[in-house]
């Protein structure tokens, strides 16, 4: 996977400390929140469970939300036997992404952690069985491609079990050479053309165009300037 830099800009991180009011903290999530560009997207594959000899198809779209000073990734699951939703987000302050996901009991649990070896790994201690879930995710083929897990190690010792590890494929990826439009918004790959004053551009998502069509001139203008 081709992370982006998950450190904002040193002149940006600066600004992330006790005095930094709620805008500046949600530039730098933002930016640590580009590193993941690849997961925006719609995706279809299939899951599995190997101890459970069970299987499963699973759609999941994953979209930006830029709404209020807290931006974020949100996810919805469409088949998946572990969460229906979820909600990723950049703690500035912790240097760490959180994930809050909706389980199949219409529960929201919170894991927390970082991106090592290439992969997004997060996890969570369940405080009254003390079992430690893990969730790992990553993209390949260029970003045509997510696969994650769900595993959980009993007590937080031994041997983690996993519970389901699926294998997605973005709809719509292009092909190897293709040309690439860039989101206006955040960077990543344009899927969903957007106009202004008579000129094409392109959004990565229905978050991002939702942000472009509520001031497309400020996003047109820091666009413009940024390809002088």
């Amino acid at each position: 996977m081709r992370f982006r830099t998950v450190l904002a800009p040193a002149a940006l991180l600066g600004l992330v400390a006790a005095t930094a009011t709620p805008a500046d903290k949600g530039e730098a999530s933002k930016e640590a929140l580009k590193a993941l560009n690849e997961f925006v997207g719609q995706w279809k594959g299939s899951g599995e469970n190997k101890a459970a000899k069970a299987d499963w198809k699973e759609s999941a779209d994953w979209a930006w939300d830029l709404k209020g000073d807290e931006p974020a990734l949100r996810v919805k699951f469409d088949g998946a036997k572990q969460f229906s939703e979820g909600r990723l987000t950049y703690l500035p302050d912790k240097k760490k992404y959180q994930l809050v996901a909706r389980d199949m009991d219409k529960k929201d649990q919170t894991f927390v952690g970082e991106i090592k070896a290439r992969k997004l790994i997060l996890t969570r201690d369940d405080p009254d069985t003390k079992d430690k879930y893990t969730i790992e995710m990553s993209t390949n083929n260029d970003g045509a491609r997510l696969v994650y897990t769900v595993a959980v190690q009993k007590k937080g010792v031994g041997i983690a079990r996993r519970l389901a590890e699926v294998q997605l494929t973005k709809e719509g990826a292009s092909l190897a050479g293709a040309k690439k439009n860039e989101c206006i918004i955040t960077g990543g790959l344009g899927t969903i053309a957007v106009a202004y004053n008579g000129k094409t551009y392109y959004v990565c998502c229905s978050g991002c165009r939702d942000e472009f069509n509520a001031n497309p001139k400020k996003y047109v203008d820091e666009y413009e300037k940024s390809k002088k």
